[in-house]
This record gives structure tokens, sequence and C-alpha cells, in this order.
């Protein structure tokens, strides 16, 4: 059992009740769920929690994929632009895709000495392979990213390359100053814009459902019950297939824990992803802030920010991030292992 003194449970006390709180309010039981994994995951290694992960939801996203195209659960279709999408079992196109992306960061994550030009090649086959099934096109460009944002981040722990030294060790501070930016060009956005309009039409209109629910619903303390209807699910299909006027969602992470969860939650998970990824770069360790960088980005039109069964990487937060490797050398250096 974890043994805390009295300040921090009485700090550990306040985070829950404050995201049971909110899921009372909104509820969506996903924040809270999230603020106890990443709790719970006090001083367990990080290793084990991402390796549970990634076999865990590549069992599951296998199985799933398996029985939707033999046709035991729906194969939910969708289209833009004459172009079909399927979600392959689950709820939407774009889910499934984010399942494969945080998948393979989870592998990233897992085999970052071992990966070579042979990996790259897989991602990006994959990639393409799921522009093809899903046409969602973030989370193809996300796939992609991984490979120059993790040879800068190979390139960066050797001295010598002061370039990329230097690009890697300011990865912590975009996880602030890109959902700042992305904000500003929600809360700013204007239809009479011909540039905006442009931003809008590249983001599948995310810019101005983003403004539309600033609009309608001012950023409280805490949270606040947000009334949505996305294209997911059976329910979901219906209402694409049917009046389309319906639709209303917030898929930015940032730009839903601002509307829906409060600035106080907001200011929390920005402060988790800054603090694992700035904590890592003190370290000169670029692996962690790679990952949370390309989190970041996929999360500035994304809504899984917050959610445990696509993103694991805020355990690391209070999670044991020292590799097994560096455990097994530290004791025997200190003679407390063979």
């Amino acid at each position: 059992m974890d043994k805390y003194k009295v300040k921090s449970i009485i700090l550990i006390t306040g985070i829950l009740t404050i995201a049971v709180f909110s899921w009372r309010i909104t509820k969506v039981p996903s924040v809270m769920v999230m603020v106890v994994f990443i709790l719970a995951a006090r001083n367990v290694n990080f290793d084990k929690i991402i390796k549970c992960y990634f076999n865990v939801n590549f069992l599951m996203i296998l199985l799933i994929s398996l029985y939707a195209v033999a046709g035991v659960i729906k194969n939910l279709a969708y289209s833009r632009q004459g172009i079909y999408r399927f979600s392959l079992g689950v709820d939407y196109p774009t889910d499934y895709a984010a399942y494969i992306f945080y998948l393979l960061l989870a592998y990233t994550y897992l085999n970052y000495r071992r990966l070579k030009t042979a990996h790259y090649i897989v991602f990006i086959a994959i990639s393409i392979s799921l522009y093809f099934i899903t046409n969602a096109r973030l989370d193809v460009i996300s796939i992609l990213l991984i490979i120059p944002v993790v040879l800068i981040s190979k390139r960066a722990e050797n001295k010598a390359n002061r370039i990329s030294r230097i690009v890697a060790s300011n990865y912590w501070s975009l996880s602030v100053i890109l959902p700042y930016v992305y904000f500003l060009f929600t809360y700013y956005f204007n239809e009479a814009s011909k540039w905006f309009v442009k931003l809008n039409t590249l983001l599948s209109g995310r810019l101005a459902y983003g403004h539309k629910a600033l609009e309608i619903y001012p950023i409280k303390l805490i949270s606040q019950h947000v009334k949505e209807q996305g294209w997911g699910g059976i329910a979901g299909a219906a209402v694409f297939h049917g009046d389309q006027s319906k639709y209303f969602f917030i898929d930015s992470s940032y730009i839903r824990l601002l509307v829906i969860y409060g600035l106080v939650l907001t200011a929390f998970f920005v402060i988790v992803s800054v603090t694992i990824s700035l904590r890592e770069t003190i370290k000169h360790s670029y692996l962690l802030p790679s990952i949370i960088l390309l989190m970041t980005v996929s999360c500035l039109i994304d809504q899984h920010l917050m959610e445990i069964t696509f993103n694991p990487f805020l355990l690391a937060f209070l999670a044991n991030t020292t590799s097994e490797t560096k455990i097994i050398k530290q004791g025997v250096k200190h003679g407390k292992t063979e």
C-alpha cells in the first residue's frame, strides 16, 4: 500500500474531489478516470505501464478489426467529398486512427533504442493504409511526424549534435505554446476572413465549432454540462446520414478542457504535460518530450488527451520513468543486484 504524508493526502483528496465533482456535472467520466490513474501510477515503473497498455490495446484493436471485417460487429461507414471512410468496429474512423497513432507512440517508447529505417518504413506504410481506410488526415500526419521528431531526439542525445539538442530541448515549451496559439485561432475565428475560412476547412470545421462553443458556454472555474451531438456510434451515424444540422462537437482536447472542464482542470493537465516533458529534458532524455509533443499536436484537433483508453502517457507524471535497464545498471553499480 502507498504511504502518504498528511499534506499529500489533503492534496490528493482535493484533486479527486474536483475530478469527481467534474464528472457529476459534465456527465462524462473520462477526466475523473484519467486523474485516478495518474495518481495511482505513483512510483510504478512506467515501462510496465506502457507494456500493459500496448499488449491490451493491440489485442483489442486487432480483434475488433477482424470482427468488423467478418461482419460480427458493425463497421460504420461515412463519406467525405465522395471518399468512403470506415471505422472498423469502433465509434468513428478518426477514433480508429487515433488508436493506431497511440499504439505506435507506445511501440516507439518501448523500442526507442532499436528503431531503424525498417521501422520507419512500416510507420509510413501504416499511415498510408490508414489514409485509405479512415481518411483521418490528422492521425496520418501525426504518425508521419513520429519519424522526424524521434530522429531529432535520438541525435540530441549526442552532445556533438548541437542543433538537434537545441531543438529537442525545446520540445517541452510547445506543450504550452501550441495549445495557446490554437486557442487564439479558435477565439478570434472570423467567417469573414478568407484565411480563417481556409484554415477552418483544412481542420474540418473544428475552428468554427470551437468558436461557437466559446460563444455559447462561458469558461468556468470548474466544470459545466455541454450538450453535444457527434457522428460516432450508431446514433451518431444516424445523424450523419440524416439531419447533419444537429451536429455539434468540440474536437480539440484543449478547447474541450476549457469549455467543459474549466480553468482548474485545464491548468492541471497542461502542468502535467509540461512537467513530464521538462523533467525528462533536464535529464537530457528526449524520448518522453518527443512523445508529449506528438501527443500535443494530435490533441490540438482530437479529443483524446484525457481518455485513458487512448492516451497512457500522462501517467508518467508520478510514475517511475527510469527504464528497467537503467534500474538494473544502477543496482549493479551500488551492489544491490546481480
